[in-house]
């Protein structure tokens, strides 16, 4: 039985471009990741290669080190963590919230794929 907690394509496709963008990341417990390269040899919880950060000494092993894991694994961020980063970058609560009306982000249900979209634009414009 799969979990109710899934990524979609395109959110993983934003989150390679927040990569890309240089978001700042410091791998810890309470994360989730997508395992890019195959090393997780379990089967996951969510879905194929998606993984939550529980025992961070056994990724950290495993991978090799922090910075390795860095470079194998994505970060997908959660709601909780793209508002933090958005408050982070500057971006306010007020502007986060007429986002999402504006783009419908809230009717559709896509809010996470929304706030990914808003922290790809600012980084992007940052650049």
């Amino acid at each position: 039985m799969e979990s109710d907690i899934q990524f979609t394509e395109t959110e993983i496709q934003l989150a390679r471009q927040l990569r890309s963008l240089g978001l700042p990341w410091t791998p810890m417990p309470g994360q989730f990741v997508l395992d890019e390269s195959g090393l997780v040899q379990r089967e996951s919880p969510f879905q194929s290669g998606v993984f939550f950060v529980l025992n961070y000494e056994y990724f950290m092993k495993i991978a090799g080190g922090v910075d390795r894991f860095r470079e194998i694994m994505l970060w997908l961020p959660t709601w909780e963590e793209c508002r933090k980063l958005l408050r982070q970058m500057g971006v306010n609560d007020a502007q986060v919230a007429k986002h999402l009306i504006d783009c419908g982000g809230l009717e559709d249900g896509q809010e996470r794929r929304r706030l990914y979209e808003l922290m790809v634009q600012h980084l992007g414009s940052n650049a």
